[in-house]
């Protein structure tokens, strides 16, 4: 006789996609996507910027170790992006690091990168059903690879865009559409010129070479029209969190705000799409929320 619970149909496990920033600053930048299929859930970073130790911990708080990464991707080699103490034996033999072909010189010298994965340029395969097209955007020399990351079989796409300079009509056409956008909102020009930074600083943030003010992240933002928000590399000395966020007011999308020292939630971006009858639970933080001030130290 067969049990009742037998003659029922499975519900197949559901397949999806999450965001979450370990940090954001110019202390260290990592981002984390989790893609759980048939339960099984692995990890990529975007950029490595924290220490090994830090990025170990965070992870172990999120219920996670090196041992479930499979890919990282970096969107340039600055130091807060890509933090030399990565070097040696810190990742596991098996992870694949991938670097822009424009920064693959300066990749190799490093030694680290030199491990399995491979240099992109405007797409690449990722692991875990993960498809990597990017753009190039001004950051000094070599430029930041922006990235837009889709997933097989699942719906909604991730766009991730720091230090870009200027947000250029390339960029936020291949941007445009992502449901989840993580976008840097560093600096307020104002408070960018009456800092005591000296001026060559101010001329690299604001000159179209360095970074995103908020204003410009929120013309980008409203060009992309995504669903959901995340502001990166705020800059302590020369912005603030509401300041940040009240660009974005009145806006469909949900806004979070990234920190140096607190983990994001979970920030759903994609889910199976033939899954039917699910609504999809989108874990941002709502714009209409306070924000903390993050403790973000040095220059950019």
């Amino acid at each position: 006789m067969t049990r009742e619970d037998e003659t029922q149909p499975r519900e197949p496990a559901h397949d999806y996609a999450e965001l979450c920033v370990l940090a954001s600053s110019s202390s260290g930048n990592c981002s984390v996507v989790r893609v759980t299929r048939h339960g099984v859930a692995r990890l990529t970073l975007i950029d490595c910027g924290l220490s090994p130790r830090r990025t170990k911990r965070i992870l172990e708080t999120l219920g996670h170790t090196l041992d479930d990464l499979d890919a990282v991707v970096t969107t340039h080699l600055d130091d807060d992006h890509a933090c030399p103490s990565w070097g040696g034996r810190s990742l596991p033999e098996s992870v694949a690091v991938h670097v822009h072909k424009r920064h693959a010189r300066a990749a190799e010298r490093r030694g680290f990168f030199s491990r399995r994965g491979g240099v992109f340029d405007a797409r690449c395969d990722l692991p875990n059903g993960i498809t990597l097209s990017s753009v190039l955007g001004n950051h000094d020399e070599h430029g930041t690879a922006v990235l837009r990351l889709s997933f097989d079989g699942l719906d909604g796409d991730l766009g991730y865009a720091t230090d870009i300079g200027r947000a250029t009509t390339a960029i936020t056409t291949h941007l445009s559409g992502v449901r989840v956008l993580a976008m840097e909102s560093n600096y307020c020009p104002n408070l960018e010129q009456s800092s005591p930074r000296p001026e060559i600083v101010k001329r690299r943030v604001m000159g179209g070479f360095g970074h995103l003010s908020n204003l410009e992240c929120a013309e980008a933002a409203a060009s992309i029209a995504p669903e959901q928000l995340i502001l990166l590399h705020l800059s302590r000395q020369c912005n603030v969190p509401e300041l940040a966020a009240s660009y974005h007011d009145g806006r469909a999308y949900r806004v979070t705000i990234a920190t140096p020292s607190v983990p994001t939630p979970w920030i759903e971006i994609a889910r199976a799409s033939t899954h039917t009858g699910h609504q999809r639970v989108d874990r941002g933080v709502p714009s209409s929320r306070p924000f903390a001030v993050g403790h973000q130290p040095g220059l950019f």
